[in-house]
């Protein structure tokens, strides 16, 4: 049998099955081990800024204080504060304010700062508006650590052709990972063991078969290789054995039939008027990934780099976000003005903000494997924009909410503000609340580039 440089088996009924790493035949590294407790992260990332304080204009984003967040406080005191949108929340949210984006913006303030989102790395010099970063994303380190051979979910609403592409994920130095933009095909894709004929699914389901006899012949193959060593033998029969466990998490899992009809009912997810329940899918589909056991970490990139989307605020349809974001009906620094632009930014966070909350509304309706809370408790659903403010678009305050405790690895319910660190810090924080560690096993206090100050954001660390 020959082997591609993926290194799949293919099997009947068009299964796939990736393979771990043997060192014997030179295959990609997964770790096999025993059952973790389960945590996750999943990353919602905007841009053009928000609307906060800045020159002239005046604060519409961060709550009016520091401190505990109650939900009366955020729906009296701050209501007409963007973030006062996820009041229902607060008791399991932290905002956090003085975060800086680590590096300048030589050639193109959009695409320099969506690659620094969550790699806290350089972008690679001279590539302009198609920047590239020097280092992964949270969200592959946190798949390799925690989920090997497991990729990142990585989804977008947004077109396909942008002046700006998307820039979120990286699974290493100038390695971008494409987004899927059709919420049916990721759950086709994470459902891949419904999609069998019945027999083979009621056969799997009673454990008289597995996925794996499905590649069972090609497995025997690579197996009876000659240059195999027995270690890669071991190796073989715990990664089959995990997808074993997979498989019946999949089965197990109870999903609405009529929940596939709405994911295909859109036919071009690409369309800028069905761009907000493309986004609330793409949070459907994860948080059943989620309670399947199927995703440790994932990406949401909502518009491109520089967001062009008109949103509809109180049935209004407004200008283009990134001209409304420049105050100027313009993608550069001339144009005619756009009456009362601030409020209007703050309307599309507004919009933003209730998004979010449909992820979080999604993952709560589901109980946690504990036994305690709902699955937003056992992980964190963060927030954030790869750019500060409207039109400087600075990279000071770049803003992030954290929501889900990790189970019980973050603190929540207050706002912080933690001076001017660089974003690797907040970083650190929730890669090491879900399970990541450095090579000694202590807490990830690492990530990022090699030059940035290490550590993590102690006020969100329990005592």
């Amino acid at each position: 049998m020959g082997f591609d440089r993926r290194r799949f088996l293919r099997g009947a009924f068009g299964i796939t099955i990736a393979l771990p790493f043997l060192e014997s035949i030179h295959m990609p590294r997964v770790r096999a081990g025993g059952p973790e407790p389960y945590r996750f992260a999943f990353f919602v990332r905007c841009g053009n800024g928000v609307a906060q304080a800045w020159g002239s204009e005046v604060e519409q984003f961060w709550p009016r204080e520091t401190g505990a967040l109650t939900q009366e406080i955020m729906t009296t005191r701050d209501r007409d504060r963007a973030t006062g949108e996820l009041a229902a929340f607060a008791d399991k949210m932290s905002l956090v304010r003085g975060l800086n984006r680590p590096f300048g913006t030589p050639t193109c303030g959009h695409s320099d700062s969506i690659v620094q989102c969550l790699t806290a790395a350089n972008p690679i010099p001279g590539t302009g508006n198609n920047a590239l970063a020097q280092g992964p994303s949270l969200d592959w380190r946190i798949a390799r650590q925690l989920s090997p051979g497991r990729d990142p979910m990585t989804l977008m609403a947004g077109p396909r052709s942008s002046y700006i592409r998307e820039g979120v994920s990286w699974s290493g130095p100038g390695e971008r990972t494409n987004a899927e933009r059709s919420p049916l095909t990721q759950f086709r894709r994470l459902m891949g063991v419904m999609a069998l004929p019945p027999d083979v699914r009621e056969r799997l389901a009673r454990r008289q078969n597995s996925v794996n006899d499905l590649v069972r012949e090609e497995l025997n193959a690579l197996r009876s290789r000659r240059d195999l060593g027995r270690l890669d033998r071991n190796r073989l029969d715990q990664h089959f054995e995990a997808i074993r466990d997979t498989e019946l998490a999949l089965l197990q899992c109870e999903v609405d039939p009529a929940f596939e009809d709405r994911l295909g009912a859109i036919a071009d997810v690409e369309r800028e008027d069905v761009r907000p329940e493309v986004v609330r899918l793409h949070m459907e589909v994860f948080a059943l990934a989620a309670s399947c056991g199927q995703a440790r970490s994932g990406t949401l990139q909502i518009g491109d780099g520089n967001d062009q989307t008109q949103y509809v605020y109180d049935g209004v349809r407004l200008p283009r976000f990134h001209h409304i974001s420049h105050r100027i009906a313009s993608d550069g620094s001339e144009g005619a003005a756009i009456p009362d632009a601030a409020n209007l930014h703050h309307n599309v966070d507004r919009i933003q903000m209730r998004l979010f909350s449909h992820l979080l509304e999604s993952l709560q309706q589901y109980a946690s494997p504990t036994g305690t809370g709902t699955l937003l408790d056992d992980g964190v659903c963060v927030w954030t924009n790869d750019l500060a403010n409207g039109p400087p678009h600075g990279g000071d305050n770049i803003p992030f909410i954290l929501v889900g405790g990790a189970g019980g690895n973050l603190r929540t319910g207050q706002f912080v503000d933690v001076g001017r660190r660089t974003t690797n810090v907040i970083l650190n924080t929730i890669g090491s609340a879900v399970g990541c560690t450095k090579s000694d096993g202590s807490p990830m206090d690492d990530f990022g580039d090699a030059s940035l100050t290490r550590g993590r954001v102690d006020e969100l660390i329990p005592v």
